[in-house]
């Protein structure tokens, strides 16, 4: 078991949060070894390896990540032990966790915002003016995460059937062509691979593949979209997860994490 080194974490930690300014290097030397486990839903991907690229310049700490749909996550967190923080896209997800008795009490926070988008590939000429042109679009799937679990599509099957057509549930008019996919970037990766294939996807996702897909429409009034950020209980390395934990939840985090298309949220 690696052995963390609180106090030098901490120092050093504080150190760049006041002044901007980086650890010595012989700090960040000293704690060479050290890793932290983090499991991150997976459309968080390229913002958290961008930060925990900085933190691990800025600590000597390796953070490991472990993506996947964060009802996955949620699982294996039940199962295992080890991993030291978890980013759910659901806070029902969090719910399942915190209620199994791994959240550390007091470190739950709603972390991010974001928002859907019904997307297509680069290749498709299709237009929507409307929700309710969905129905009538001569796309062959229509591609979002499992609506039974996975957040990202849960998020989408809420809103189609929020619409109503003609008094009908939009969700009524697509269900049959819906091709649900294990988390919300295996999704994407349908509609990349296959110009008649659309889908429904978080704004951040499209934005990390802008070159390769359209936004066909912007959803709005879907359901508010959260983001949840926790320590976990059973945690192998502690001390520098609480330091990575402030690091997220700090002005680098907020700045990477809206530069990659999400909405920061105020400290509650």
């Amino acid at each position: 078991m690696i052995q963390a080194r609180p106090i030098l974490l901490l120092a050093a930690f504080a150190a760049l949060l006041a002044g901007g300014c980086k650890p010595k290097e012989e700090t960040a030397a000293q704690r060479q070894g050290e890793e932290i486990l983090v499991f991150a839903a997976a459309s968080l991907r390229e913002a958290m390896e961008e930060l925990g690229a900085g933190f691990e310049r800025d600590t000597g700490v390796r953070v490991v990540f472990n993506f996947a749909g964060s009802n996955d996550l949620a699982h294996q967190i039940m199962a295992t032990r080890g991993p030291d923080l978890f980013l759910s896209a659901s806070a029902a997800w969090m719910d399942t966790v915190q209620s199994a008795g791994r959240v550390l009490p007091g470190s739950r926070r709603d972390l991010l915002a974001n928002a859907l988008v019904v997307v297509g590939n680069a290749r498709d000429t299709s237009t929507m003016a409307e929700p309710c042109a969905l129905a009538a679009m001569p796309f062959r799937n229509l591609a979002i995460g499992d609506p039974e679990a996975v957040p990202a599509g849960t998020y989408a099957r809420t809103w189609l059937r929020s619409v109503r057509c003609g008094g009908t549930p939009l969700w009524d008019a697509v269900q049959g062509r819906v091709a649900p996919a294990p988390d919300v970037r295996a999704a994407l990766g349908l509609v990349l691979a296959d110009p008649r294939v659309i889908g429904i996807v978080y704004r951040t996702d499209q934005l990390a593949f802008a070159d390769r897909t359209r936004v066909l429409h912007q959803v709005r009034g879907g359901p508010p979209i959260r983001f949840v950020l926790a320590r976990l209980t059973e945690s192998r390395a502690a001390e520098p997860a609480m330091a990575f934990y402030a690091y997220l939840v700090a002005q680098p985090g907020a700045e990477v994490f809206r530069r990659h298309g999400f909405e920061p949220l105020p400290a509650p």
